[in-house]
C-alpha cells in the first residue's frame, strides 16, 4: 500500500512484537501457574502448547498482517467482506483490555512512589500494614455493588500512563520502532538486577526449589492444560488484534517464521526467566515469616501488590530500591503491552476510515482513559476489572482467536500461508502446520473455552450473578453487536 507506515527496521518490528508479548503476565501470572500445576512439571504442557498452539497462531496472525497489510478487520475483510467483523471482534478486545491495564500500570507508579518510604510499613509490620495499604490505595469497597469514590493518585497516574502511550504511538510505527527496543531492554535489565539480588537473599533455594521441582502426577489434570494454553494464548498477544497490527507495517518481503519464532521464544524465557526473581524473593519471605511458601505465594494482583510488598520491606538492606526497581520493571513491561494494544486499536481505524495516524491514536487514548477513570479507577474498581478481564482476555480472546484461525486456516487456506510464508522465510515450516492451524489450535481454543464456562457457570469468583451478568456476559455481548456493526456497515476496505 503506497504511503503506508513502516517499521524503521526489522529489528524495530521484532522489539515491538516481543515488547508487546512480554508484559504484567510475565512477572505474576506465569510464576504462579507454575508454582501451582506442578512445578517444573507445568514446563511440559506450556512448551507443547507453545510449539502447538503459540507459535502456529502466532505465525498465521503476524502473516496474513504483513500479507494483507493491514490490521485485524482488514485483513479478515480481504479474505472476505463477511469475516470482517471478527477482526473488529479482536480489536475490541485490545481496547477494553487497554482500558484496565493501564488502570494496573497506574497501580504500579503509585506503588513505585511509595517504595521510597515503604508505605505499607516497613520490615516485619508490613505482613500486617500492606493489605489496608493497598485498600487504601484503591479506595476498595465492600463489592461491585458499592460504587466508592474516586483515588486522586490513581486518576493522576493513568493520566501519565495514557500520555505516555500516546507519546510512543502518536507518529506510527517509524517512530514506536526506534524507542521500543528501550521498553524491552530496560525490564529485562531491571529482571537481572531483581534476580541477582533474589538469589542473593537466604531461603532463596527452597523459593527456586519450590518453582522448580517437578510433580509429574499433575500431567494428568486437564485443569493443567487449560493453564497452558490459555496462558500461552494470553502472553503471546494473540486474539488482540496486535500482531495482526504490526505484521502490516512490515514490507511484503519480510521473514514472517524467523519473526515470529524469535518473539515467541524471547517472550517465553523472560517468564521463566521472572519465575527465578520472584520465587527466590518468595522463598527469602517464607523464611522470615517463617511459614511454608504456598501459603506466601499469592496469586495474580496479590503477589505483585500484597506479597511483593512484605518481602521488599523485610530485605536486610535496599529493600527502597528494590521496590523502585520493581515497580518501575512493572509499570515499562506495561507500557510495552499497553502501547500496543492501542496501536491494535488504532491502525483499523486509520484503515477503514483514512483518519491520520495522530487523530486515530489521540481518539484511543482519550476513550481509554475516560472508560478506564469511570469504570475500574473507583472503589470497586478491582471487582469490575477482575470480571472484565475474565470476559475479555479470556473469554472473548478465545471466541475471536478461533474464529479467525478457523478462517485463516479453511477459507484463506493453510497450505496457502504456508507456501507464502515459507517463500519469504530463511526457516521452512513443514506440512505440519497446516494439521496444527486447521485442527489442533481451534481444537485447543475450544477445550480451554469449554474448561472455561465448566467452572466459572452460572457466577465467576464467587461474585454475584447480577454482577457476572452485567461485566462478563453484557461485555461480551456488546463487544460482538459493535463487531458486527462495523463489520457489516460503514466504509468497506478496499483500498490496495
Amino acid at each position: 500500500m503506497p504511503g503506508r507506515d513502516r517499521w524503521p527496521s526489522r529489528w524495530g518490528f521484532v522489539f515491538a512484537a516481543i515488547g508487546s508479548a512480554i508484559g504484567l503476565g510475565n512477572v505474576w501470572r506465569f510464576p504462579y501457574l507454575a508454582y501451582k500445576y506442578g512445578g517444573g512439571a507445568f514446563l511440559v504442557p506450556w512448551l507443547i502448547s507453545l510449539v502447538a498452539i503459540g507459535i502456529p497462531w502466532f505465525i498465521a496472525e503476524i502473516g496474513m498482517g504483513q500479507l494483507m497489510q493491514r490490521g485485524a478487520p482488514g485483513t479478515m475483510a480481504r479474505i472476505g467482506k463477511k469475516w470482517e467483523w471478527t477482526g473488529w471482534l479482536s480489536t475490541l478486545i485490545a481496547f477494553v483490555i487497554a482500558c484496565y491495564y493501564t488502570v494496573i500500570m497506574a497501580w504500579s507508579i503509585v506503588y513505585l512512589v511509595s517504595s521510597v518510604t515503604l508505605a505499607w510499613g516497613p520490615g516485619a509490620a508490613a505482613a500486617d500494614g500492606v493489605g489496608p495499604f493497598f485498600n487504601q490505595t484503591l479506595g476498595l469497597t465492600g463489592g461491585p455493588g458499592e460504587w466508592g469514590g474516586y483515588q486522586v493518585t490513581i486518576v493522576a497516574a493513568l493520566i501519565f500512563s495514557w500520555i505516555a502511550i500516546y507519546w510512543f504511538i502518536y507518529e506510527g510505527p517509524e517512530r514506536l520502532g526506534k524507542l521500543v527496543k528501550w521498553t524491552v531492554i530496560i525490564p529485562w535489565c531491571l529482571l537481572a538486577i531483581l534476580f541477582i539480588r533474589g538469589i542473593t537473599l537466604p531461603g532463596a533455594v527452597d523459593g527456586l526449589n519450590f518453582y522448580l521441582t517437578p510433580n509429574f502426577a499433575a500431567l494428568a489434570d486437564g485443569e493443567v492444560w487449560f493453564a497452558a494454553i490459555s496462558q500461552i494464548a494470553f502472553t503471546l498477544s494473540l486474539g488482540m488484534s496486535i500482531m495482526f497490527a504490526y505484521g502490516s507495517y512490515n514490507p511484503k518481503q519480510e521473514d514472517i517464521n524467523n519473526n515470529a519464532i524469535i518473539t515467541s521464544l524471547a517472550n517465553c524465557g523472560t517468564s521463566f526467566f521472572a519465575g527465578f526473581a520472584v520465587f527466590s524473593t518468595l522463598g527469602y519471605l517464607a523464611l522470615q515469616l517463617n511459614q511454608p511458601i504456598d501459603k506466601v505465594a499469592g496469586a495474580s494482583v496479590g503477589l505483585a501488590f500484597k506479597t511483593f510488598p512484605i518481602a521488599i520491606s523485610m530485605m536486610p538492606f535496599a529493600g527502597q530500591l528494590i521496590g523502585i526497581i520493581f515497580f518501575g520493571c512493572l509499570w515499562v513491561l506495561g507500557i510495552d503491552s499497553a502501547f500496543s494494544l492501542a496501536e491494535a486499536v488504532a491502525t483499523p481505524i486509520s484503515d477503514k476510515w483514512g483518519v491520520s495516524t495522530k487523530k486515530a491514536a489521540l481518539s484511543v487514548a482519550i476513550a481509554g482513559f475516560v472508560i478506564g477513570a469511570i469504570i475500574f479507577s473507583p472503589g470497586s474498581g478491582l471487582f469490575w476489572l477482575d470480571m472484565v478481564d475474565r470476559a475479555v482476555s479470556f473469554y472473548g480472546l478465545l471466541i475471536a482467536g478461533f474464529l479467525q484461525i478457523v478462517v485463516i486456516g479453511w477459507v484463506y487456506g493453510a497450505e496457502r500461508l504456508r507456501q507464502e510464508a515459507n517463500a519469504l522465510s530463511d526457516i521452512k515450516i513443514g506440512g505440519w502446520f497446516n494439521v496444527m492451524v486447521k485442527v489442533i489450535v481451534p481444537l485447543g481454543l475450544l477445550f480451554v473455552l469449554e474448561e472455561g464456562l465448566r467452572s466459572d457457570l452460572p457466577s465467576y469468583g464467587g461474585y454475584p450473578v447480577w454482577a457476572t451478568s452485567i461485566a462478563m456476559w453484557g461485555t461480551l455481548a456488546l463487544i460482538i453487536v459493535i463487531s458486527l456493526i462495523l463489520g457489516f456497515g460503514g466504509r468497506e476496505d478496499i483500498e490496495n
